[in-house]
């Protein structure tokens, strides 16, 4: 009975061990808008969605990928006004892709992205490429 407690107890270690790694993207947020980011898997044209996470103002969040696969992001930057609490400007991005590697011979991608905010009379999303609301609510 005692050998096979142990055995049950190496293969839960085992088990959790393979879960614990995994590949990783923390996006951090450096504006003071509020962010919607996709990460889709795949190229422009044959993209699935894979998560969906909204960042707070200054804030971060981290996704967790199982596939190896090339990705990008899909980002809408909302600037609330401080008096009425209502949309201000909303900007609409896209990311360059990137690769994940998810596998244990290859190792874990673990990724961080800062999205900063240049603000202006024409504010940017720095580091990405403007679209449409339309290619942003695709997928």
């Amino acid at each position: 009975m005692k050998n096979v407690f142990i055995f049950i107890l190496m293969l839960l270690s085992a088990s959790t061990m393979s879960y614990s790694q995994q590949a990783s993207l923390t996006i951090i947020n450096k504006s003071e808008r509020e962010m919607t980011t996709k990460v889709m898997q795949g190229t422009e044209k044959k993209s699935t969605l894979h998560k969906t996470v909204t960042i707070a103002p200054k804030g971060k969040e981290l996704i967790y990928f199982s596939e190896t696969g090339r990705y990008f992001t899909k980002t809408m930057a909302v600037l609330l006004s401080k008096d009425t609490l209502t949309l201000n400007d909303t900007l609409y991005s896209k990311g360059t892709p990137f690769e994940v590697i998810a596998d244990s011979k290859r190792g874990y991608s673990n990724i961080t992205m800062k999205f900063i905010v240049k603000e202006s009379k024409k504010p940017i999303l720095d580091g990405s490429f403007p679209i449409t609301r339309k290619e942003y609510d695709e997928n």
